[in-house]
């Protein structure tokens, strides 16, 4: 080998090391379920004037949601009751929504509930405990209802109470 070949390729080295570790740790990561970027989330900061103004309207119809969740084995329930500003229900409208597990953000279902006697239901997986959110869109005639609420479920605890999430929105 040439005298001073050592620095060149030394420096090779240390760059190919780096190199090498960065895409182990892009392999690694790409496939967490733990980690997730918002979907659309560009075309969602472009449209935040529309997204507000949605918001606004949303919360000008006065609309007020109870979910009551039922943790199964296999399945779990999620029923929403839907009242009008003045307490009567919400009926003939279509409601559908998202729903995700904090700590799982990237495995995210979507949900389409169907109308009850007492208002609307949908069958999800819940395979875990811990929070969950459902982000909620239901749609009467002209009339846009957006909520995102949090539960919080346990193995021990059949039915967890919702908190709605300062973030509403779709």
């Amino acid at each position: 080998m040439k005298k001073g070949i050592g620095w060149p390729i030394g420096i090779a080295t240390i760059l190919f090391a780096t190199v090498a570790s960065n895409v182990g740790v892009i392999l690694l990561t790409k496939d967490d379920p733990s980690f997730a970027v918002e979907p659309d989330y560009y075309r969602k900061a472009v449209e935040w004037d529309s997204t507000t103004a949605r918001r606004a309207r949303s919360d000008a119809l006065g609309w007020q949601v109870t979910p009551q969740v039922t943790v199964g084995t296999a399945s779990s329930t999620v029923a929403l009751t839907l009242v009008d500003s003045a307490g009567v229900p919400v009926t003939g409208a279509e409601v559908t929504g998202e729903l995700l597990h904090i700590a799982r953000a990237a495995e995210m279902q979507p949900v389409t509930f169907a109308a009850t006697a007492d208002g609307y239901a949908a069958t999800v997986g819940m395979p875990r405990a811990g929070v969950w959110e459902l982000r909620l869109q239901a749609t009467r005639g002209s009339e846009t209802f957006l909520r995102t609420l949090r539960v919080e479920t346990t193995l021990a605890d059949a039915s967890a109470p919702a908190v709605p999430d300062s973030r509403d929105g779709p």
